[in-house]
């Protein structure tokens, strides 16, 4: 293929075919997402999944969009103008899903749903990502009630020099050469000095466009040039480990039109900068206290810039109202807690939450807005059986802009039943005040017309999770993992987007009566040092109740999921290949039409799959290549559904068709 040939030289850290049995290493495998101190996966009281720095290898993403997209209870809503990608979880909305980056919550929530988009984080830089199923509000906030997504980078090791760089080359449906498709790009680096150890890292990623059908200057999907950077210095000594890190993002979203009878076309540039800062610290002073904080500042901003292209090439800035914009957020967050563990029988965790955020542009109503929230929380493991662990917790906050409860309480519990059977169960209550983006911010452009409210409820939420896990060494080659959980997520004053009743050409966010959430997932997993096998189902109802009197409405619409993963490593030629699938179902859910009446509307379902296989070359080189979505999938079907009859209705993005890739790993350590 033409594409090999365009493979220079490059990609992750870190041997992407280790021997050992997966299973073994996940069940020990350490993790810190909520956690008193880093323990095994199986200790945790949190329902966790781990995807693991092998797991992501084997992948070999483009963005961290291709690493989530096969989970289940994981759903994304793609927007080929933004180039955002909204994500729900649960059943839950990306504002309840909390994104985390080695624990410090990232800001600038953008696009039509108000949510992170996580595939402005560099693919490269990531070591695991560690997901807690299940509300986490008293430690993290109400945004965390469906529970965490937590990015844990790559930190330097023990050796005293490393370097890791990598190219990948990827297809856009049948798009391909040096002016389409995709081209990756990253470089790193890492040094260890006495007690001291520093990293850096570079990557561009350059998508540029799907055009399809689209006619004359037009893409279906936008090109979108991201260059991120990052680095870190730190110290380690004795029980202290304290560091500073820094990550910057460049990303360029290009949306060209066509001019129409001699008039010039509008082009819009959406131009995207975040500079992210974190200090954090571990200071251990003896066996039974521990202090931790960490402190964390960003800047935000989003421009959109135009100008006119006529029908002769000439190219000149717009100077019409409304065709520029430019807005800032900025966020400071400071967070920081002690664990103090008097007895093996029990421990206590208090800390501080504080997170205040501004924001200030053209498109904030009054031209800059801001919102504090300030949280004391106190959390306790309490072990009065070898066989019981309970961890209640509490979190008292104070909102510069809406009245809190005067205290917002969890309980999580895990039960060992057996050596190899742990019954999980949880409980939490969730507030969450509005974001300045769903309050003050007009999201105005030529594909969007979506209106901040100022009246809205802050939402007042409860949500219960259960499961069960069950891990078993079958002999010495074969381990298998089976786990049963559900959920019920109830959602009082929910914040969501629907038509304005007196615009009908403008959305506006409003605080729907009541959203629910129910349902369950079943999982097992098989290893052994040579094979990966696993196959999920997950079942999840929907009920949204717009208006207090839309009591006759059904109580739960359901949706389905399925999805499979098939990896054998070939031990002797260095070589392994995988195969991820899912199914997503046809997703029904009640909306208004233009006419502000409630009707039923069915997204329809489609599969997706990827292949990929990864050779090791030379000891320090691994070869990449594969497919993604295999069965070609580009737009679903979104209608109305009365009397069992369809009516027309509107096609939503889900991919750019059938695409390959092919990359190339360097990685030298000394």
């Amino acid at each position: 293929m033409k594409i090999i040939g365009f493979v220079l030289a490059g990609l992750f850290a870190g041997n992407a075919f280790a021997q050992e049995d997966t299973t073994v290493k996940k069940l020990g495998e350490v993790i810190v997402t909520g956690q008193y101190k880093p323990q095994s996966l199986k200790s945790s009281v949190y329902q966790v999944r781990v995807i693991s720095h092998e797991q992501i290898l084997r992948q070999a993403p483009a963005n961290v969009q291709d690493v989530l997209n096969k989970q289940l209870n994981i759903q994304w809503s793609q927007d080929p103008a933004t180039g955002g990608a909204g994500i729900t979880m649960m059943g839950l909305s990306g504002q309840n899903v909390k994104i985390l980056l080695d624990g410090v919550p990232f800001i600038g929530r953008q696009g039509t749903g108000n949510e992170i988009n996580i595939n402005q984080l560099d693919i490269n830089t990531i070591e695991r990502i560690e997901i807690v199923e299940g509300p986490m509000s008293v430690i993290y906030g109400a945004d965390a009630l469906a529970g965490v997504i937590n990015i844990i980078t790559k930190k330097p090791g023990r050796s005293k020099f490393s370097v890791t760089a990598r190219v990948q080359e990827e297809t856009v449906g049948k798009e391909y050469d040096f002016n389409r498709g995709i081209h990756n790009q990253y470089l790193g680096a890492s040094y260890n000095y006495k007690n001291w150890y520093f990293s850096g890292a570079v990557g561009r990623n350059l998508f540029l466009g799907w055009k399809d059908t689209a006619i004359g200057r037009e893409l279906l999907w936008h090109k979108k040039d991201q260059v991120t950077g990052n680095g870190v210095i730190g110290y380690r000594k004795g029980g202290l480990n304290v560091y500073y890190r820094f990550d910057g993002l460049d990303e360029i979203i290009n949306n060209p039109a066509n001019p129409e009878n001699n008039n010039p076309a509008v082009d819009q540039d959406y131009i995207t900068d975040r500079a992210m800062h974190q200090v954090q610290g571990t200071y251990t002073f003896n066996s039974k206290l521990v202090a931790n904080a960490l402190a964390s500042y960003t800047h935000f901003t989003r421009q959109v810039y135009s100008t006119l292209y006529y029908p002769n090439g000439d190219v000149r800035v717009a100077t019409a109202p409304g065709l520029h914009s430019l807005n800032t957020t900025d966020g400071g967050i400071f967070r920081g807690s002690v664990v103090y563990t008097p007895s093996q029988f029990i421990s206590f965790q208090p800390g501080v939450d504080i997170n205040l955020e501004s924001g200030e542009g053209d498109r904030v109503k009054d031209g800059k807005q801001s919102i504090e929230d300030y949280a004391f929380f106190i959390t306790s493991e309490i072990k009065p059986l070898s066989w019981l662990n309970i961890r209640p917790g509490l979190r008292f906050i104070h909102n510069s802009d809406y009245d809190a409860p005067p205290v917002v309480p969890s309980l999580n519990t895990k039960i060992v039943l057996n050596k190899d059977l742990d019954l999980r169960l949880a409980y939490a209550r969730g507030f969450r005040a509005p974001s300045i983006r769903e309050l003050y911010f007009d999201f105005n452009d030529a594909n969007h017309n979506i209106l901040g409210n100022p009246d809205l409820k802050a939402e007042n939420s409860n949500s219960y999770t259960g499961s069960l896990s069950w891990q078993k060494r079958l002999d010495k080659d074969y381990s298998l993992t089976a786990t049963l959980s559900g959920f019920y997520n109830e959602v009082n004053d929910n914040i969501t987007i629907a038509l304005d009743v007196n615009n009908p050409s403008v959305f506006k966010y409003i605080n729907a009566y009541k959203f629910k959430t129910v349902g369950g997932t079943a999982g097992v997993e098989l290893h052994n040092k040579n094979l990966t096998a696993a196959l999920g189902y997950s079942h999840t109802g929907r009920y949204n109740q717009l208006r207090e009197e839309d009591k006759s409405l059904p109580e739960f619409k359901y949706a389905s999921e399925i999805n499979a993963t098939v990896g054998y490593n070939f031990t002797k030629i260095g070589l392994n290949a995988n195969l991820f699938y899912k199914f997503t179902g046809k997703l029904p859910q009640y909306v208004t039409d233009n006419n502000n009446v409630i009707v039923l509307s069915e997204t329809e379902g489609y599969h997706t799959a990827d292949l990929t296989v990864n050779k090791k070359l030379f000891g320090m080189f691994t070869l990449n290549a594969g497919v993604r979505n295999l069965f070609d999938v580009t737009n679903i079907l979104s209608s109305a559904v009365s009397g069992g009859a369809h009516t027309a209705g509107s096609y939503s993005s889900v991919g750019y068709g059938r695409s390959y890739f092919a990359g190339l790993t360097f990685n030298r350590s000394k």
